[in-house]
């Protein structure tokens, strides 16, 4: 429900840099945006929005990393 009602405006605000990516739900029918696809868990891709970096291995695609915390 979340994710469907997600705009350009709302993710604006969480100021969290997602150009040049599109985000893909795995587990759902949603994506966001445009570019180079980085899918995941649709809950895994909500934190992305809301700027949270995720333990690496949670999301796939070449740009992935970018949204990923570096494992020590």
């Amino acid at each position: 429900m979340v994710l469907t009602g997600m705009s350009p405006r709302n993710v604006a605000f969480f100021g969290t840099d997602l150009s040049g990516v599109q985000l893909r739900a795995t587990d759902l029918d949603w994506c966001h945006g445009e570019g180079t696809p980085v899918r995941g868990l649709a809950q895994d891709l909500l934190l992305v929005v809301c700027g949270r970096r995720l333990p690496s291995g949670r999301l796939d695609g070449p740009a992935a990393t970018r949204f990923s915390r570096r494992d020590p």
